[in-house]
């Protein structure tokens, strides 16, 4: 039978370790940090460090949510496993996070040696994040300014997930002086959060109304599909088989396989959800792309 996640209270008193002081942690919360994603981090160096924001741009099923879990499996992993050992808080605007699917990417990305071991750190991470789910934009605005109440009790989250900032896309394309309005000072009120609470933000956002997004003084990158990828045999895997392939560019940049120079980084996923980066997409020793989707 396995373990059963539970996952403790949200609270800065537990982020202290007994030989800590809070001047350790406050240099701990200020330290540059990545987000432990090659395909991330070459696009912004120190990704998960204070007032760093992302702006992931794409269509649905083009790897935002995935993306975000594995930046959240960063933050929330003890040192000892390879992550920042940090609170997170994720604003499930969608309403599709699945727990379960973070905890299997922790459990990939921890490693930790025996099954008790990993599954306490995951049980560990599981207990730094804090999750509101929003079901309309004022909702949202008032967690947000929730939040910055918890975030002035608990100065400890250095990272603000949001999934997605365009789940109510349709309702401010018929209603923009009253959704639209307030979906604009949803914007605004995480740029106060940032500056603020000294937290990274990492949003995903569907194209479409990108002046609200340009609200965010923010790194802008477009997510989408590639051609899919031939592989060579490793392990078990048959020789030649085929695996999706995700890229990350600068936002509104097209998509250029071709370009070894160029500002664009590629990802796949693996069975378990967690990104593994790849160095290039075209003809090189482990993969080849091919034309067609």
């Amino acid at each position: 039978m396995a373990a059963k996640l539970v996952a403790p209270a949200f609270s800065a008193a537990a982020m202290v370790a007994p030989d800590e002081t809070a001047y350790d942690l406050f240099q701990l919360l200020r330290s540059s940090r990545s987000s432990r994603l090659p395909c991330l981090d070459q696009h912004l160096p120190g990704l998960l460090s204070p007032g760093h924001a992302v702006v992931l741009h794409g269509e649905a099923n083009s790897g935002k949510s995935v993306l975000l879990r594995n930046v959240l499996a960063a933050q929330l992993l003890p040192v000892r496993c390879g992550g920042h050992g940090l609170p997170a808080v994720l604003i499930d605007a969608e309403n599709q996070c699945d727990v379960w699917l973070l905890a299997k990417v922790l459990q990939e990305r921890a490693r930790a040696g025996d099954q008790l071991a990993t599954t306490e750190a995951v049980t560990e991470a599981l207990g730094r994040l804090l999750i509101f789910r929003p079901s309309e934009p004022l909702e949202l605005l008032r967690q947000l300014q929730r939040l910055r109440q918890i975030l002035r009790q608990n100065p400890t989250a250095g990272l603000l997930v949001i999934d997605s900032l365009s789940a109510w896309h349709s309702m401010s394309a018929a209603f923009p002086r009253s959704t639209g309005a307030t979906l604009k000072e949803c914007w605004r009120a995480v740029w106060r959060l940032m500056r603020e609470a000294c937290v990274a933000a990492v949003i995903s956002h569907r194209d479409g109304q990108l002046e609200f997004s340009l609200e965010l003084e923010a790194i802008h990158l477009g997510v989408g599909c590639c051609p899919k990828v031939v592989e060579e045999a490793e392990g078990d895997a048959p020789r030649g088989s085929q695996r999706e392939c995700f890229y990350l560019a600068p936002w509104g940049k097209e998509l250029d396989t071709t370009d070894p120079q160029s500002a664009q980084t590629f990802f796949v996923i693996s069975p378990a959800g967690e990104v593994v980066s790849i160095p290039t997409l075209g003809l090189g020793d482990q993969l080849v792309a091919v034309e067609g989707p």
